[in-house]
């Protein structure tokens, strides 16, 4: 039988299945993958950290210009230093490459680790902050005398007085969504730039991010998502009819050094291609580019209103606007009760001067006052957070302003009554988890939002 696949922006196609859906293969097709662990599991004295700390400190002790030093591994991701050399600030953040990108770029990391650490056994652990008792920043990159430590991250998340708030490593609304571009877009935002925010210090902006040991955790977690959304089925599947998504090659660098380029085809299944799999993981299923595929005309978003508003400015307190839906009451409530259908709220032209290190959290309704807000509440529809796009002062990228899609479906049934006319939109910042209680941190750029509008999409078939 076929299923089909829908992809946001125009791409859309189906794939050859068997009869229960997608070709699963077994956890272990290699003789001896490499298995990633749960940090979690890991002692400070156990060898896959021991031989990270030992990597960590050979690279750095290499001269800066040898590809495999720690300061040119993490100048790949970004940096602010020239002149440029070789895939330097080749990260993809924004696009619909970011999952492909960042698997391309910790195998190769993963190997040079192998090499300089005389561990042919290594694997990267990853850090499953989603877990309630992962909260914290992992205690053996809390210790000031390992290589594993950097004072440039939060004070709290250092000194583990400060935690991940629960709504920050959620990943379910990105998991909703069967579209490849769609699951990958909002995943980019909320967990994985809100939680590159929370840490702090380095990890807080894309030039300096990957200098942090815990960016390549945090990264192999995100990575692990990528199998576990497909695993998911209902037609979720890599972009294998996008030509150019398969073909683009990328540049990283061997564990010798030597240059070498990779595909998004090259990396469909970390198992079988790149011989690692995540400890504790699903069977991963099967994506080949050399399926035949077949290609279905695109079913585009309509757009029910567009507000001509003036430019929201997100600063240090928080921000009420109120949307005129007079004209759209009564399709936007029917759409909200409508399966077949989402409401997205959609956020364009956002920017900020320079990273704002703040987080927004986003709601449709209205409460009393602001201090109601409670991101359990039906009406918080996610986070404006600035990670890779829309920040001015990163000059080593062409500067995209970020844009934010948000499900409404919910919030809209609980906030929009019969005799609604104006719906609020609420942003509200703050910060991490200190000793239990939320912070609120110092914002350092505004943001300025210059579009809103409700659109529908039609859900899967």
């Amino acid at each position: 039988m076929l299923g089909i696949a829908r992809v946001s922006r125009g791409r859309v196609f189906t794939l050859a299945l068997t009869v229960s859906g997608f070709l699963l293969l077994p956890q272990h097709a290699t003789a001896t993958p490499h298995v990633r662990r749960d940090i979690q599991n890991l002692s400070a004295t156990d060898p896959a950290l021991v031989s990270y700390a030992k990597a960590i400190k050979a690279m750095k002790a290499l001269p800066a210009s040898d590809p495999r030093s720690w300061s040119y591994q993490a100048a790949i991701h970004m940096t602010t230093t020239t002149p440029v050399h070789t895939a330097w600030n080749t990260c993809e953040h924004g696009t619909y490459y970011f999952w492909s990108w960042h698997r391309m770029y910790l195998y190769w990391f993963e190997r040079i680790v192998r090499k300089m650490s005389g561990d042919p056994h290594w694997a990267l652990p990853y850090w499953d902050w989603s877990s309630p008792t992962e909260r914290q920043l992992p205690a053996p990159f809390r210790d000031t005398a390992s290589q594993l430590f950097t004072s440039h991250r939060a004070t709290a998340m250092n000194d583990g007085t400060g935690s991940l708030p629960p709504e920050d490593v959620t990943y379910a609304t990105a998991f909703a969504f069967t579209g490849f571009i769609d699951a990958s877009d909002f995943l980019q935002g909320t967990p994985h730039g809100v939680i590159h925010l929370d840490i702090g210090g380095w990890m807080r902006d894309p030039e300096t991010a990957a200098q942090d040991p815990i960016f390549f955790l945090h990264h192999a977690n995100i990575d692990r998502l990528w199998n576990l959304w497909l695993a998911q089925g209902g037609g979720r599947s890599d972009p294998l009819t996008d030509h150019v998504w398969k073909t683009r090659q990328f540049t990283f660098f061997d564990e010798n050094g030597k240059a070498v380029k990779m595909t998004g085809c090259d990396v469909l299944r970390a198992a079988q291609q790149l011989d690692y799999t995540y400890e504790g993981e699903p069977a991963q299923v099967i994506q080949d580019c050399g399926v035949s595929l077949k290609f279905i005309p695109p079913i585009a978003k309509q757009t029910l209103i567009r507000w001509p508003i003036p430019p929201i400015i997100l600063g240090s307190n928080p921000v009420t606007v109120r949307l005129d839906v007079r004209n759209v009451r009564s399709r936007l409530a029917s759409a909200g009760k409508n399966r077949a259908e989402t409401l997205l709220l959609q956020l364009d032209d956002v920017e900020a001067a320079q990273q704002p290190g703040v987080v927004w959290e986003v709601y449709v309704g209205s409460r009393d006052n602001v201090r109601a807000f409670d991101a359990k509440s039906p009406l918080y529809i996610g986070n404006v957070v600035l990670f890779g796009t829309g920040i001015r002062s990163e000059k080593h990228h062409e500067f995209r302003p970020a844009r934010f899609a948000f499900p409404i479906d919910r919030a809209v049934a609980a906030a929009l009554g019969p005799g609604t006319d104006r719906l609020p939109l609420t942003f509200v910042p703050r910060g991490i988890l200190i000793n239990g209680r939320p912070s609120r941190p110092e914002v350092r750029s505004q943001v300025r939002i210059g579009r809103v509008s409700i659109s529908t999409e039609p859900e899967h078939q």
